[in-house]
């Protein structure tokens, strides 16, 4: 989302920041300019720079025509001095008559001899060449010489302020541009919980915000990737532990075959019983398998309202007779009414199951074991109590079971309540009344 404008863009701001600084770059060479040239007129005006320099220069003019054996009249050797000098200019004149002329360097005064010009400027001065004396008037244009030292150093001044006020009106920018780069170098190894630093109103900024949101998209999808794995562990681990709920109460019914396979009508009421542990562990495992397609967090069955009785009554009966059989006491009161809750049969058989099998495990078979039905405003419920054995410490327990069974009652918009003391332990189920 374009959250800035034109005129905090990075390129408006470039460019007033490039216009600021050519615009002190300016200043800053006129002062430098003005400053220069006020020294320079002081000192290289002066008489005695001046003559210095006129000397220094005469006294090399003499040197290379004693070196070179230069004649008054030898133009190509005096041009070749004066070239190299590069700001003196020089007029020779022996008998009134010029000899040579450092502003007409390629004219033949032997053809066309020229009277003596005695410039008004300048000083002349005795010079002793090869073929005898001559007059040398010697000019120089030292301020020339300095004149260019002083553009290129006030050139030099001013770009420098203007790189140093560019670098310095950029330095937040790169600096941000670095910050960027090392957050997203973070992002890189994984770490998504380091926000992304949002500042500004330019380009810059929507790119941060675009990369902390990203980042926000991808921390929010590990996490429910953690979260769906976490789910499936406690799904399988569940089912598992539902699975093996049924088991024990077809192990028991065979057991029962066994001893009592003689008597048709219990041996068709084990049957009949053996058939409905099979199909619930045949419902457990295509449940699994739904899960499992889908990678999704089991959902509740289908709930459909129904009487506490049709609803959890035979499954109560089954519990009873499987704690029964195991040498349990049971002792029931449950004075049915004819409210409705809302109940998914194949949970609350579930459920039940599973408290059968804590039952077995971790009561004390020489208590009752109470079963009572609750009424309450919203809710209808069944509570079991029982004492816990005198050997259990809490170590062989694991918690899937109970944990399962709270799982499913949630679901259907119940709860289960688990309550326990030094010597006993009561577990309420409670189904939401309609």
């Amino acid at each position: 989302m374009k959250l800035w404008n034109r005129r905090s863009s990075i390129r408006a701001r470039l460019g007033r920041l490039l216009l600021f600084a050519a615009l002190v770059a300016g200043l800053c060479y006129l002062g430098l300019d003005l400053a220069g040239r006020t020294l320079l007129e002081r000192y290289l005006t002066s008489e005695d720079f001046v003559q210095r320099q006129d000397q220094r220069y005469l006294d090399d003019l003499r040197s290379y025509i004693q070196a070179e054996s230069v004649t008054a009249w030898d133009a190509d050797k005096l041009t070749q001095w004066v070239y190299r000098q590069n700001v003196v200019s020089i007029q020779v004149v022996r008998d009134g008559m010029v000899t040579y002329d450092s502003f007409y360097p390629e004219a033949d005064f032997t053809a066309y001899p020229s009277a003596g010009q005695y410039y008004e400027w300048g000083n002349y001065h005795d010079v002793a060449f090869a073929d005898g004396p001559a007059t040398v008037w010697l000019y120089g244009y030292y301020y020339y010489q300095y004149d260019m030292r002083l553009l290129v150093i006030s050139l030099a001044g001013a770009f420098l302020v203007f790189l140093g006020i560019v670098m310095a009106g950029i330095q937040g920018t790169i600096t941000y541009i670095r910050q960027l780069s090392h957050e997203i170098g973070v992002l890189e190894g994984g770490t998504l919980d380091v926000p992304i630093t949002i500042r500004g109103q330019d380009e810059l900024t929507d790119l941060a915000r675009g990369l902390d949101a990203m980042r926000d998209s991808f921390r929010r999808q590990g996490e429910r990737e953690r979260e769906l794995t976490q789910a499936n562990q406690r799904m399988v681990t569940e089912m598992s532990h539902d699975l093996r709920t049924p088991l024990t109460a077809i192990l028991l019914y065979v057991e029962l075959l066994r001893r009592n396979g003689g008597e048709a009508e219990k041996r068709e009421e084990y049957l009949d019983r053996l058939e409905g542990k099979v199909e619930q562990m045949r419902s457990l495992a295509d449940h699994l398998f739904r899960y499992a397609r889908s990678s999704e967090e089991t959902q509740a069955g289908h709930t459909e309202t129904v009487s506490m009785e049709a609803g959890v009554g035979d499954a109560l009966s089954e519990l009873a007779v499987c704690l029964t059989q195991r040498g349990f006491r049971v002792e029931a009161d449950l004075p049915w009414s004819g409210r409705q809750v809302a109940v998914d049969c194949e949970g609350a058989a579930r459920v039940l199951d599973n408290l059968t099998s804590n039952l077995l495990k971790y009561a004390d078979p020489c208590k009752p074991v109470t079963i009572a039905l609750l009424d309450q405003e919203d809710f209808m419920g069944v509570r079991i109590a029982n004492a816990l054995r005198a050997s259990y410490d809490g170590a062989e327990s694991s918690g899937v079971g109970l944990a399962s069974a709270s799982r499913v009652m949630e679901q259907m918009g119940g709860r289960l309540d688990r309550t326990e003391t030094d010597d006993g332990f009561q577990i309420t189920l409670f189904f939401k009344a309609v």
